[in-house]
């Protein structure tokens, strides 16, 4: 029995509606019933707090009061001429051991601390030594470097900040493009007590109440592409017709080249 044209044509209509990308799997941060308001009808946030590991990078930054020379923190300070000191400083690379180590005041074991606790640490060694009203030191994260692979500019990134989200990364790296995965978004992180593996869906605004949210240094972002791009079939109806079409009339040529030989 042969196919009748209102056969192929439903077939023809199936095959594009399955080979496009919905919309809802493109927009980002829809609405959710999943969505946690706090008491205040916000956003409840879940940003987690980040713990130093080994070959993180420390800022330290120390400042004195006029007159005042540190000779053997002098790569730590930034004299200005008049005035007081201003805030300079250098990084400092957190060793295997866990430990960071500073001219005169020596080792200083920063390993699983939090950035609170790193800098209560340094603080009360820097002040055995300096007097509190003569010179203060301050310490800091540098930022956040992160790694984005797959269907974005993937590439190493790293921005100046603590509070940086999924989606500000994904515009630093020219968005996402249009076959990406985005209900299913990888993130690897790395903890002092291993590695921690991740799947978030950006398409929904719940995603704002995962920790995954919010970007920590060093987290791999991996965003792999749909079956869309496997199939090589367009992304919208149009470009999909096009190719059904194209494919079409391509066997269609070949069928009567071999024909007429």
């Amino acid at each position: 029995m042969r196919p009748t044209k209102i056969q192929l044509i439903l077939l023809c209509f199936l095959v594009v509606m399955t080979s496009c990308i919905p919309l809802k799997d493109v927009k980002y941060i829809q609405p959710d019933e999943q969505l946690k308001l706090n008491e205040n009808g916000m956003i409840a946030f879940n940003r987690p707090e980040y713990h130093i590991q080994a070959n993180d990078m420390i800022n330290i930054r120390v400042s004195t009061r006029d007159g005042i020379s540190l000779q053997e923190l002098r790569d730590f300070t930034n004299t200005s001429a008049g005035g007081t000191n201003s805030l300079g400083g250098k990084s400092v690379r957190v060793q295997e051991d866990g430990n960071i180590e500073l001219p005169r005041i020596g080792k200083i074991h920063l390993e699983g601390k939090t950035m609170d606790e790193a800098r209560e640490a340094v603080e009360s060694e820097f002040y055995k030594i300096y007097e509190p009203s003569a010179a203060y030191i301050e310490v800091n994260m540098p930022g956040i470097n992160f790694t984005i692979i797959g269907e974005a500019a993937s590439g190493n990134y790293f921005v100046q900040q603590y509070d940086f989200n999924l989606i500000e990364a994904f515009a630093m790296a020219g968005n996402l493009t249009p076959v990406a995965d985005r209900n299913h978004i990888q993130i690897l992180r790395t903890t002092p007590e291993g590695t921690q593996r991740a799947v978030v869906d950006i398409t929904k605004e719940s995603v704002m109440n995962s920790e995954y949210f919010w970007l920590q240094p060093n987290d791999v972002i991996i965003i792999n592409p749909r079956r869309q791009k496997q199939w090589g079939i367009g992304i919208n109806p149009i470009q999909t017709i096009t190719t059904i079409f194209g494919g079409i009339a391509a066997i269609i040529g070949i069928y009567f080249f071999f024909k007429n030989l």
